[in-house]
């Protein structure tokens, strides 16, 4: 077993408290409360419509409410696309014993991973295929989060020199005998746009097929339910942002301007087809769509939303290839 790395969670979280569960308090694109470092003041200069709520008189939007829909749009976002759109310490699974730390390469403040202190963010293992190591195939793996990052981070607290690994902690379990194998580094072969993994084995070759062999033996499938660990990171870095990857944030700005023109269209006569005022002899008339005031510009950013929710879709699934 290659030295152990130390486990750190990438984003900002409230103190550990015994009993209590953590809360995220910022993220590490730009340090603040969203993971795109899209804030109100942007959204409103995207929509370039007065985010207020449309009473007599009409009052501003708090800037809770509208950070509740970017953060609303974020989601919808990673969730359909498998794209974190911030740096993520994804355990998948968690260690739930400092034997298990130590069996996956990594070393922790107490003797478990704790959520908020050692990851970010929880997965369950993947399963295990015996036919993806025999004869002519490589053991093959796409994880479920993209972009992966291959290169090794330093800690952003700047607390200590931990380095935070990408896909570089992986390991073979066999869940029910605790029986551990851990992949070297060498071995391991990245696509870091599209999540794939590849193990190559460079040195001790024989260790694999002995231990894929075990499996077989003490299992009666050619499966092993949960039996590959990983210990990454995935998601979009500053850098990304500037560069092939800038298309994510209008995409964000889209998803939130549709959600955010939803919310305060309400209070602007909902439906309403029509609504006429006489006062001294001057007639006010107004006309709304039937699906709300907004209803053309909340057609515009969905219709937007989905084009680059295509173009991100296509970066991490790869070229297509098949037969006419």
């Amino acid at each position: 077993m290659s030295g152990s790395v130390a486990s750190k969670a990438l984003w900002s979280w409230s103190t550990p408290v015994s009993g209590q569960s953590q809360v995220v308090l910022g993220y590490p694109t730009t340090g603040g409360p969203t993971k795109s470092g899209i804030m109100p003041s942007d959204l409103r200069q995207y929509v370039q419509v007065p985010i207020q709520s449309y009473g007599n008189p009409p009052t501003p939007v708090p800037d809770a409410n509208i950070l509740q829909w970017i953060r609303f749009a974020e989601d919808e976002v990673e969730k359909e696309t498998n794209i974190r759109l911030c740096q993520t310490w994804i355990a998948a699974p968690p260690a739930t014993s400092k034997a298990e730390a130590q069996a996956i390469g990594v070393t922790t403040q107490f003797n478990y991973q704790q959520l908020g202190v050692d990851y970010d963010l929880y997965e369950p293992g993947y399963d295990f295929f015996f036919k993806r190591a025999q004869d002519e195939g490589w053991i093959f793996q796409k994880l479920r989060w993209r972009p992966v990052q291959s290169v090794e981070f330093v800690d952003p607290t700047g607390i200590s020199n931990a380095q935070v690994p990408g896909t570089k902690n992986m390991a073979f379990i066999y869940p029910l005998l605790n029986e551990y194998f851990r992949m070297p580094q060498s071995w391991i072969v990245e696509d870091r746009a599209r999540g794939y993994v590849r193990f190559v084995p460079s040195t001790n070759v024989q260790m694999l097929p002995l231990f894929a062999m075990q499996l077989a033996f003490m299992g009666f499938a050619e499966s092993v339910p949960a039996g590959l660990w990983f210990q990454y990171t995935a998601g979009l870095t500053p850098n990304d942002y500037n560069s092939e990857w800038s298309f994510m944030r209008e995409l964000v700005l889209a998803k939130a301007a549709a959600i955010t023109l939803g919310n305060i269209q309400l209070g602007v006569n909902f439906g309403a087809m029509e609504t006429t005022t006489q006062v001294d002899g001057l007639l006010y008339r107004t006309k709304w769509n039937a699906k709300g005031a907004f209803a053309g510009q909340i057609d515009f950013y969905e219709k937007r939303a989905k084009d680059l929710m295509g173009t991100a879709k296509k970066k991490v699934r790869g070229p297509v290839v098949g037969f006419v």
